[in-house]
């Protein structure tokens, strides 16, 4: 089971990412850079919440596959949550190894993951509430 800091640790890094994501789009980064830091505050976020229930995700794939069995089918995930977790991935593999453009409303997706990260921060914090009982 892995150490409880481990949420708290995923938590701070998706945080930063939004926080990176907010200094790119405040610059006039390009779309390519932006969709990179929302994908990782997606990413670590859900990592957090599924350490916060007792999995320990070992890769991009991995996190993606247990998010689906043990957050949207089993657990307080949205079936939402999980799609635009996938196209976050989709997003991050075009901008970072595509080569064609990416056709994407920046503040939308800012918007969307903002809400992704605080339905992942709920999450953590009832399972970590749970776990103190």
């Amino acid at each position: 089971m892995p150490e409880p800091e481990y949420a708290t640790e995923e938590l701070e890094q998706a945080r930063n990412a939004v926080s990176d994501a907010t200094v790119l789009v405040d610059g006039d980064a390009t779309e390519d850079a932006i969709v990179n830091r929302l994908y990782y505050a997606c990413f670590h976020a859900a990592n957090a919440a599924l350490y916060a229930i007792g999995e320990e995700p070992t890769s991009h794939r991995g996190t993606l596959a247990l998010f689906g069995s043990e957050l949207v089918i089993d657990g307080p995930a949205t079936r939402d949550d999980g799609r635009f977790l996938n196209r976050m991935r989709d997003y991050r593999e075009q901008a970072d190894y595509g080569y064609d453009s990416i056709d994407v409303n920046t503040d939308a997706l800012f918007q969307r993951t903002t809400d992704f990260v605080d339905s992942m921060v709920q999450i953590v914090e009832r399972n970590v509430n749970d776990s103190k009982r």
